[in-house]
C-alpha cells in the first residue's frame, strides 16, 4: 500500500496534529526550492530528546518565498524501535524532489539511509512515494546529513558517514569513518567509497566540486576545526584527512557553490560554542574567505542548510532545540555576504518558521528560579521602569490589553476625561489606543478608537459606554480592536470591532458587529445568546443585558485561537474559539458551577497533558480565586480553591504561557496603606502544578488588571494604576517584565 500526504496552505484555524502537541523538542532542518519557487523545509522531532525511538521527520512548505509556511506533516515515523531522523531535501537535475532521512535501530543494529521522492513538488497536491532504502548494504552502519552534489560529469555524489561493523548503539563512535556514495544511474544504485578518519565526533561531512574538477570534502569534528580531504577521481579515492583550519564548535555546517562560481560556507565563527552563525564567501575555492555576514549571534543556533535561487540565498537553521525549539530562516544575497551587511535591501534574519509548543516535564524538586531569588526586588525593578501611556487629559482608565508588530506596542484601554475609575453605566467611557516604541520606550501617538454616539460610514454607535477593549494582531498590516458597547437596563450590549491599518496609522471608516456562535446558531455578539446557551446547560442566575466581554487574552494553541468569554454581572464564563473570519466566537463549554458561589472574569490555559485549567475571580464569600478543570474544554469541573493561591481577592487574574513556562498572576487580599488591589503576585511553573513566586508587586498606587504578553524574547506588561481614587483606576502603565 502506498501512503500519500496532502499538504495544506497555512490556515490559522487548521487543527494541529496530535503528534505536534506531544513534541518536546525539535531541530535539524533542511531546505530546498522547486523550479516554480515553492520552498520546502524539513526537520525532525518526537520523543523526549534526540536520539529516541519516537523520533519522526517532518515537512512544511511555503508558496510565498518563505514568508509563511504550512503546518508540518510527518513524512516518516518510528517503525517498531526504529527511529527516523536527520532529514534533508534535495532537488535533482530532473526536478524531482528527494526527502532523504536516516533510520536507526540500536536493538537490531540496523542503521541506513532512506528516502521518499516527489516527481511534481509544485503540484497543488504533492504526491510522495512510499519510503525506500537508498542503499549502502555494504555498510552495516550508515547515515548521511547533507545534500548530494551533481558533478560536471553528471555523476551524483552523496556524503555518507559509515562503519564496517554492526553497532547496537545510536552511533558507531570511534568506528565511524567519512565517505562518499557515487551514483552513475541517477540515484537508482549507489557505490560507497572512502573511509576517512578524523578526530572524535567526526561526521556530517559535505562535498563540493572545485573549479579544477577535484572534490573537496569538509568534515565536522569535535576537535575545534573542520577537517578536509580531496579526491581527484570523482570521489573514488580520497587523500588522508587533515585539519582545514576553519573553526568549528562540533556542529553541522553548509558548503555550496553559488551561481557566481564562488563558494558559500555557513558556519560558526567560533570553535567554543554554537553561536555567531555566519555566512562567508570564497572566490578562490576555499583558500580564503570573506569576513562574512552574521546571521545570528545567539547561543544554541546550529545546523544550517541553504539554497540559492534568483540571486537570493536562503538559510534554514535551528535554535534552542529543547527550549523554544525554533526553526529559523535567514535570507540575503551574495553581495550582502561580501559586504558583511545589508547592501541589497533583501536581508531578512531570524524569521521563525516554527516554534515549539511543548509540554515541559517537571522534575520534583527542580526549580525554575535561583534559590536566592527575591520576588519583591524583581517586581520593584519592573515598577520603576513603567511609563504612563494614557494621555494627560485622561482622569479614569482601566483594563488594558496589548499587541505587537515590529518595534511597536499597541495598547488599548477604556478611558474617560471626567472622573477616576470606570463604570459600564457611564456613557462618557471611551476606548483609546496608545502606540509605544518599545526600543525607546516612548509613546508616539494616542488615537481615539470609539465613543458612544460616534458616526461611522456604515453605522452610528448607540449611546453608552465603550467597555473592555481587546486587541488582536491579524497580520503584519492590521490590528483588530474589539470592545463592548453597553447601556445597562436600556438595551442589549453589543460587541463591535474596528480594524487599524498599520501602514497608514488609521482606523477604517466602517465598524463591524462581532458574532457569537452557540448550539442554537450564529448571532450578533450580545449577552442574551451566551446566557441562553448556558441556561440550556442548567445555568439558573437571572439574565443581564450587559457585561458580555472578551475577557481573557487571545491564546493560540494547536493552530486555533482560544479566548475566555465573561459576563461579569451575570457570573458567566465560557471557553470560545475564534473563527476563520476572526470575528465570530464559537462557545465550546461553560464553567459557572462553584457550589453556589459566583465566579467570573476567568483566565484559561491548556496544561502539558492537554487538559484545561481556568482561574476565576470570586464575588462574595472569602473572594479567593477558584479553579475549574476540563479534559476537553467542553465539560468543566465545579470550581474550587487551590493551595498555591491561598489569599486572593476579587480582581482579574492572568494565566499565560511564554517560552514553555506558565505565568499565573493573581491579586492578593493584602493591602499597602489601605489601598485596594495594591499587592499582585506572579507565579511561574513548568507544569501548571508546582509554582514558584517570580514577582510580588507591592504599591499603594495599585497594580491591577495587568495584561502580560511576549514579544521578541521579551515579556511586557500593561497595567492599571492610580493615586487617589478609591478604585485607583486613573492611568495605564506600560513596561517590560523581563
Amino acid at each position: 500500500m502506498r501512503f500519500f500526504f496532502l499538504l495544506f496552505p497555512l490556515m490559522a484555524m487548521a487543527a494541529e496534529p496530535v503528534a505536534d502537541l506531544l513534541r518536546t523538542w525539535q531541530g535539524i532542518p533542511g531546505i530546498e526550492r522547486t523550479a516554480k519557487g515553492r520552498v520546502y523545509v524539513s526537520w525532525f522531532s518526537g520523543g523526549p530528546r534526540e536520539p529516541a525511538v519516537e523520533n519522526t521527520v517532518y515537512l512544511a512548505y511555503s508558496d510565498d518565498l518563505g514568508k509563511t509556511f504550512t503546518k508540518p506533516v510527518p513524512m516518516a515515523g518510528p517503525r517498531g524501535r526504529s527511529r527516523a531522523f536527520d532529514p534533508t531535501l534535495w532537488r535533482d537535475p530532473s526536478g524531482k524532489l528527494w526527502y532523504i532521512f536516516n533510520r536507526g535501530n540500536r536493538e537490531t543494529a540496523e542503521h541506513g539511509v532512506w528516502a521518499r521522492t516527489c516527481r511534481n513538488p509544485d503540484a497543488r497536491v504533492p504526491r510522495w512515494s512510499e519510503e525506500f532504502r537508498v542503499g549502502f548494504d555494504e555498510a552495516p552502519f550508515a547515515f548521511r546529513m547533507n545534500k548530494p552534489v551533481v558533478l560536471s560529469t553528471g555523476e551524483w555524489v552523496m556524503p555518507v558517514t559509515h562503519a564496517a561493523d554492526r553497532t547496537f548503539e545510536w552511533f558507531a563512535f570511534d568506528k565511524q569513518v567519512q565517505g562518499a556514495a557515487v551514483s552513475t544511474d541517477k540515484g537508482r544504485t549507489w557505490k560507497l567509497h572512502g573511509a576517512l578518519r578524523a578526530p572524535a565526533w567526526a561526521l556530517e561531512n559535505m562535498i563540493v566540486e572545485r573549479k579544477d574538477k577535484s572534490l573537496w570534502m569538509l568534515i565536522r569534528t569535535g576537535g575545534g576545526a573542520l577537517w578536509e580531504s580531496t579526491s581527484t577521481d570523482r570521489g573514488r579515492t580520497w587523500t588522508e584527512a587533515r585539519s582545514s583550519g576553519i573553526p568549528s564548535p562540533g556542529s553541522r555546517f553548509f558548503l555550496r557553490r553559488l551561481a557566481s562560481g564562488n563558494l558559500l560556507l555557513v558556519n560558526h565563527q567560533t570553535n567554543k560554542s554554537r553561536s555567531h552563525l555566519t555566512a562567508r564567501v570564497s572566490k578562490d575555492d576555499g583558500k580564503s574567505w570573506s569576513d562574512g555576514l552574521l546571521l545570528d549571534e545567539r547561543m544554541g543556533v546550529s545546523y544550517p542548510d541553504a539554497i540559492e535561487a534568483g540571486g537570493l540565498i536562503s538559510v534554514v537553521y535551528d535554535r534552542d532545540r529543547l527550549g523554544d525549539g525554533e526553526i529559523l530562516l535567514a535570507a540575503f544575497t551574495e553581495r550582502d555576504v561580501a559586504a558583511g551587511r545589508d547592501v541589497s535591501g533583501k536581508v531578512r534574519l531570524r524569521q521563525t518558521i516554527r516554534r515549539l509548543e511543548k509540554p515541559v516535564r517537571y522534575t520534583e524538586g527542580a526549580r525554575l528560579l535561583p534559590p536566592d531569588w527575591d520576588a519583591k526586588r524583581a517586581a520593584d525593578a519592573v515598577l520603576q521602569s513603567l511609563i504612563p501611556v494614557t494621555g494627560p487629559e485622561v482622569k479614569g482608565a482601566h483594563d488594558a490589553e496589548l499587541a505587537f508588530e515590529g518595534d511597536r506596542a499597541y495598547v488599548v484601554a477604556e478611558v474617560n476625561e471626567q472622573q477616576a475609575g470606570e463604570n459600564a453605566a457611564w456613557p462618557f467611557v471611551t476606548v483609546s489606543m496608545s502606540i509605544v516604541n518599545v526600543g525607546t520606550m516612548q509613546v508616539e501617538k494616542v488615537i481615539p478608537v470609539a465613543r458612544g454616539g460616534q458616526a461611522f460610514a456604515n453605522e452610528t454607535l448607540p449611546e453608552g459606554a465603550c467597555f473592555v477593549p481587546r486587541i488582536l494582531r491579524l497580520d503584519a498590516r492590521t490590528m483588530r480592536v474589539f470592545f463592548a458597547s453597553e447601556a445597562p437596563g436600556k438595551r442589549q450590549a453589543q460587541t463591535y470591532y474596528l480594524d487599524f491599518d498599520l501602514a497608514s496609522g488609521t482606523f477604517e471608516k466602517n465598524i463591524h458587529r462581532a458574532k457569537i456562535r452557540t448550539a442554537a446558531g450564529t448571532f450578533d455578539m450580545q449577552p442574551r445568546y451566551l446566557y441562553e446557551d448556558a441556561a440550556v446547560q442548567g445555568f439558573q442566575a437571572p439574565p443581564k443585558d450587559f457585561g458580555l466581554y472578551i475577557f481573557d487574552s487571545f491564546k493560540v494553541m494547536g493552530g486555533q485561537t482560544y479566548v475566555a468569554l465573561n459576563n461579569y454581572p451575570g457570573g458567566q464564563n465560557a471557553l470560545a474559539v475564534l473563527g476563520d473570519d476572526r470575528a465570530t466566537f464559537e462557545v465550546i463549554g461553560h464553567y459557572n458551577r462553584a457550589g453556589g458561589r459566583k465566579v467570573t472574569e476567568s483566565a484559561a490555559n491548556r496544561l502539558p497533558d492537554g487538559t484545561w485549567l481556568a482561574i476565576c475571580r470570586q464575588e462574595g464569600g472569602d473572594r479567593n480565586y477558584l479553579f475549574s478543570t476540563s479534559a476537553d474544554g467542553r465539560k468543566w469541573s465545579e470550581a474550587e480553591t487551590r493551595p498555591f493561591v491561598p489569599n486572593g481577592t476579587n480582581s482579574k487574574p492572568v494565566f499565560e504561557k511564554f517560552y514553555g513556562i506558565y505565568y499565573l498572576g493573581w491579586q492578593e487580599s493584602t493591602q499597602v496603606n489601605g489601598a485596594l488591589r495594591s499587592v499582585f503576585n506572579v507565579d511561574v511553573s513548568a507544569d501548571g502544578v508546582h509554582w514558584e513566586r517570580k514577582y510580588r508587586f507591592e504599591t499603594d498606587k495599585s497594580f491591577q488588571y495587568p495584561a502580560i504578553r511576549a514579544h521578541r524574547y521579551g515579556i511586557y506588561v500593561a497595567v492599571t494604576q492610580g493615586d487617589t481614587s478609591p478604585s485607583r483606576k486613573e492611568r495605564i502603565m506600560f513596561g517590560r517584565f523581563e
